[in-house]
């Protein structure tokens, strides 16, 4: 293989990219990215294709450039030495020339001989599917990942909480994540173009890809969607993404998510941010619980713990009428850090909560937005006992 880069971006960014799928493990052929360069035809050198793979098994990640190919080829390189050396590299021109497993790289008067491994010791790579397929901007696919997946569990013994459990229909698509303490909801009808009105998903995709993903994503530019019967396909202009899918069953939300509620309220998300993010600074280390106490208009913030101390604060907020007796008062426990989570990922300005009993979900909703909510369990408050103990799992 010999090939000629003319500068060197292209060749550090794709190496960066597909940076995310390595992995430091017994195999190393996984710290590994396989590069292949081709030319678009036999007489022509000016121009050809380099391709850049490398995975973990679990996570595959394509990116490729157009650079002069003078002589086609393959090999596997190891992924963080090739980046040290092209990062350090001036922007000058690149040349990268490979024989019997062995690279050379040279950049004006610097020279680097990097020892690689044979192209056909790397795994095998998926092919992209036919059939249906559906298109969002990278940049509202990432906005809602990021909405949702921070509710997955991080527990790898409950395998099917792992991910977040991507539905499609036609051109609505729903998402949704939990670890069985607190659940993340969305569903759009507007951002997702299908290739058929019979377009069908019903998938879990893992956390740890999404994480990888989200890096990856841009903005305005579109991705498409595909799956096989064990993997997803994330294509974009210049990037193919896949990632195995989690073989298990995803827990029943719409049983989980209340279809009444008796009290809700309407408050500024930043006001209540800040209010409990202030309280929970003497909350309980272990717990994380603080307390909402509804009287009138007026919500109380308060937590204590024994080696810290005691917080309290007050907003108010606007109640919703109708659905609950006058004057009717709540007191509730919160994990704080999960309802933190809930309101950081909420871009309007105001939030709605809608609660039942001090031992039943709540629920936090845009005010402007019906399309997305965030359901949190209770820490159920056992004052004759002097203690707390949080709800079970749903």
């Amino acid at each position: 293989m010999k090939i000629k880069c003319k500068g060197k971006r292209d060749f550090v960014e794709a190496v960066q990219i597909v940076q995310n799928a390595l992995t430091s493990t017994t195999l190393p052929i996984l710290s590994h990215i396989l590069i292949s360069a081709k030319r678009e035809s036999p007489s022509n050198e000016a121009k050809g294709q380099i391709d850049l793979t490398a995975t973990n098994l679990e996570t595959t990640i394509q990116s490729h450039f157009f650079s002069e190919v003078i002589e086609e080829g393959k090999i596997c390189l190891p992924g963080d030495k090739l980046f040290s050396i092209l990062r350090e590299l001036s922007l000058s021109e690149v040349n990268l020339e490979t024989e019997n497993n062995e690279a050379t790289i040279k950049c004006g008067k610097a020279i680097f001989h990097l020892l690689g491994i044979g192209a056909e010791e790397f795994p095998e790579i998926p092919h992209i599917p036919e059939g249906d397929v559906f298109s969002i901007k990278q940049g509202k696919l990432k906005k809602a990942i990021q909405k949702t997946m921070f509710s997955a569990s991080l527990d790898e013994t409950h395998q099917s909480l792992n991910g977040i459990y991507l539905e499609t229909e036609g051109k609505k698509v729903t998402m949704v994540a939990t670890d069985g303490r607190r659940l993340s909801f969305l569903c759009d009808t507007h951002s997702f173009t299908s290739s058929s009105e019979e377009t069908k998903f019903e998938v879990i995709v893992p956390l740890k890809a999404l994480q990888k993903l989200i890096r990856i994503l841009g903005d305005l530019k579109e991705v498409k969607i595909r799956k096989s019967e064990r993997q997803i396909f994330f294509s974009m202009d210049n990037v193919l993404f896949i990632s195995q899918l989690i073989e298990a069953k995803f827990p029943d939300y719409k049983e989980v998510i209340p279809k009444e509620y008796k009290i809700a309220i309407s408050v500024s998300k930043n006001e209540l941010l800040a209010a409990i993010k202030r309280v929970s600074l003497l909350s309980d280390e272990k717990s994380h619980l603080f307390k909402f106490r509804l009287k009138g208009n007026i919500l109380s913030i308060n937590a204590e713990s024994l080696e810290r101390g005691y917080a309290y604060e007050e907003i108010n907020v606007e109640r919703e009428k109708g659905r609950e007796e006058e004057g009717e008062e709540i007191e509730i426990g919160f994990n704080s850090i999960y309802f933190i989570d809930a309101l950081k990922n909420v871009e309007e300005k105001k939030i709605r909560l809608e609660l039942i009993s001090s031992t039943k979900p709540g629920v936090v909703r845009p005010c402007d937005n019906k399309d997305y909510l965030y359901l949190v369990m209770p820490v159920r408050i056992k004052e004759e006992e002097g203690e707390e103990e949080e709800e079970g799992e749903e």
